[in-house]
């Protein structure tokens, strides 16, 4: 190499000087600068004698292999490694709009030099500390937000030291960017300290509404309900809306009223889609309502009748932003998964069917319109509203829990780690309801667990980690599969899960487990527990098919007779109303409910059949676990009946489904009972 003409070798240095590969845009750029005019000529003859090749779309320049990168960069002496390229790049290309590509290449060459570069002018300082900048930008949009933090440090130790006052909108933004950063990498602390540097520099309202937006979105990640809650409140009323301490049921009842009626009257799909679209900037009312009704949710429910409320009429009064849509999906949540009529009152109330179904379609139609704004900062958020206003509707369960994966992937890639991991828990609980292959599950779970470290709220780590319990249980009761017990963060999230007041999920969880274990008693106490808290629907109607079920095991042994009677009753109303929106869904849980009915009070026929219904409902809804569950019934209710060669047919294709489920512990379990029968001649 040494042999080399200048110009070739000064190619080979500046090459080297980016790694393995570099686009050509950068030569070009370097080109135009009379230090580096020849180097395309020097290019053309590397490429000419095999030492470099253009490669992919945009072009760029590879060495043909990195032993020669490294021969070229030794030629480089060690005082001019760090020396001009990046600042000839910027000086070339400052007056050029540049792809995102180009500038993290020009930031990363200058940003080589920084110490000197402290010590030059101001005016410099400044330019640099802007490019610095637009990289962070640019990492962001690859969703690199480690990446786009370290450029943020840059700019910020080259600005000076009077820079709110000197350099404020960049101040601004820079502060706003790396507080975004921080918040998407999990660093709460670091995001925390900078939200409150703006709020003390900004010299506006105006200027701090997006500091306020992200820093309530913070307290409520980190479970600090109340805190958001007052800032909410604060900012709202600094905005000119008043929101009240309390409101009364008496009040929420009409409130409850004015709001369906709206409702009915202009959130049908065609005046929806005609009205008209605003700036969410010029109307941030909107926003800050639908982020307190968010926040509010748990900790003044009785909120939620009057902000959404007010969410319609200044969404009415003024048009339709991005925010508004977010807005729409909450109220179509509210309308059709909360187990009480709307959030008002103290008398416990199942929703109308009308109501439930007015708001899935009010959430469908607010869905289908997210493509008409930029809306992938909110997608986390909006398929994780959205996935739930679906769990009522006719849409079968598996694609309810494909729009959680989704969810996880869009919060992933806009810094939303909150809502990406609170769609991951929601992925895996109800991907277990559906009979997804449980060692898939598990994987997918400790995929979750081992990208959530600290982001994620604590509520979403402890969800995450009880359902992968669940499914461990479900597998082969955690024998082989169950969290390591030589991880010690591990074992402090199992330590934490139980320990801390999350009683509707780990309840939720231990009668699931309680019931596919059969352990009836305790899968019987588990319920009665949930069914105190208040709770979301789905929840609860999933665990009543369980404790109708359950109550049957428990009858049969003289336990808690007069109540269990009294749960299978209410646990077969409740689904047959749920069959009523979507019988895919639900059709084989009223099916097998009635077959255990049937077969109770020694209705053979009956109970065959309904036997026969229960698992082609299930198998044509692709329920595996739920088609195994009704063999198996049917299997006891034969060895019931003294029909042991049938009862061993049953078994037999239960355990089929459960070898096709992933479940060794229901496998072993049937095989079990299928040895203490006499096998028939033909098994078909």
């Amino acid at each position: 190499m040494c042999r080399m003409t200048t110009e070739v070798q000064m190619a080979l240095k500046v090459l080297s000087s980016f790694g393995i590969e570099v686009s050509e845009n950068i030569l070009t750029y370097l080109s135009s600068t009379s230090q580096f005019s020849d180097i395309l000529s020097g290019v053309e003859v590397l490429i000419s004698d095999g030492y470099v090749s253009r490669v992919g779309n945009p072009t760029s320049l590879a060495f043909a292999h990195d032993k020669i990168k490294e021969a070229a960069y030794r030629l480089i002496p060690d005082d001019e490694k760090d020396d001009k390229l990046g600042e000839a790049l910027r000086s070339a290309s400052k007056n050029d709009s540049l792809d995102d590509a180009t500038i993290l290449t020009i930031a990363d060459q200058i940003n080589h030099n920084l110490s000197a570069l402290k010590q030059s002018s101001s005016s410099m300082c400044v330019e640099v500390a802007s490019l610095n900048y637009q990289a962070s930008q640019a990492a962001m949009n690859r969703s690199d937000y480690n990446t786009a933090s370290s450029y943020l440090g840059t700019a910020l130790q080259l600005f000076p030291d009077n820079h709110w006052q000197s350099n404020y909108a960049m101040s601004l933004r820079t502060y706003m960017a790396l507080a975004k950063a921080a918040y998407s990498t999990g660093n709460v602390e670091k995001s925390e300290a900078t939200l409150k540097r703006i709020f003390k520099e900004a010299t506006s309202l105006e200027d701090k509404l997006d500091a306020y937006y992200l820093y309530i979105n913070l307290l409520h990640s980190q479970e600090r309900g109340e805190e958001a809650h007052l800032t909410s409140q604060y900012v709202l009323e600094q905005l000119g809306e008043k929101i009240p301490e309390f409101v009364t049921p008496e009040q929420n009842k009409s409130i409850n009223e004015e709001t369906i009626k709206i409702a009915m009257n202009h959130l049908t799909e065609e005046k929806l889609l005609k009205m008209k679209v605003i700036d969410e900037k010029s109307h941030p009312i909107i926003k800050f309502i639908n982020l307190m009704g968010t926040v509010t949710y748990f900790s003044k429910p009785e909120l939620i009748p009057y902000l959404n409320l007010r969410f319609l009429k200044v969404t009415l009064e003024t048009g339709l932003c991005k925010y508004s849509l977010v807005g729409l999906l909450c109220l179509a949540f509210v309308l059709s998964h909360d187990r009480t009529y709307f959030g008002g009152g103290d008398e416990k109330k199942t929703l109308p069917k009308e109501c439930i179904q007015m708001g899935y379609k009010i959430g469908s139609v607010a869905w289908s319109m997210t493509n008409r704004f930029d809306y992938a900062d909110l997608m986390g958020l909006s398929s994780f509203t959205f996935g739930h206003v679906s769990l009522f509707s006719d849409v079968p369960i598996g694609k309810c829990a494909d729009i959680f994966r989704k969810g996880f992937e869009f919060g992933i890639a806009s810094g939303d780690s909150v809502y990406a991991f609170l769609n991951a828990m929601a992925h895996i609980r109800i991907s277990i309801l559906t009979g997804s292959n449980l060692p898939n599950l598990l994987r997918e779970a400790d995929n979750y667990l081992a990208l959530i470290g600290r982001h994620g709220s604590k509520f979403s780590r402890i969800g995450i980690v009880c359902c992968r319990q669940t499914v461990s249980t479900l597998i082969d009761n955690g024998e082989n599969t169950s969290l390591s017990s030589d991880d010690s963060e591990e074992k402090e999230m199992i330590t934490e899960t139980y320990s801390e007041d999350h009683s509707r999920q780990i309840n939720y969880h231990k009668a699931q487990q309680c019931f596919w274990l059969g352990h009836h008693e305790r899968c019987y106490r588990c319920i009665e527990k949930l069914l105190q808290v208040e709770g979301a629907a789905h929840y609860l109607l999933t665990t009543i098919f369980y404790h109708g079920l359950n109550s049957f095991a428990l009858m049969r042994k003289g336990k808690f007779a007069k109540r269990c009677s009294q749960i299978y009753k209410a646990a077969l109303a409740e689904l047959l109303k749920a069959e009523e929106l979507s019988k895919w869904n639900y059709r084989n849980k009223v099916y097998l409910l009635q077959a255990e009915k049937h077969s109770f009070m020694g209705r053979d026929e009956e109970a065959r059949t309904s036997y026969g219904s229960a698992i082609i409902a299930a198998r044509t809804s692709k329920f595996v676990h739920e088609q195994g569950l009704a063999c198996e019934c049917a299997g006891f209710h034969c060895k019931r009946m003294g029909d042991l060669e049938q009862a061993w047919r049953f078994f037999n294709q239960a355990r089929n489904c459960y070898e096709k489920w992933g479940s060794s512990m229901k496998v072993e379990f049937i095989t079990r009972q299928m040895d203490k029968l006499p096998s028939p001649n033909n098994t078909n």
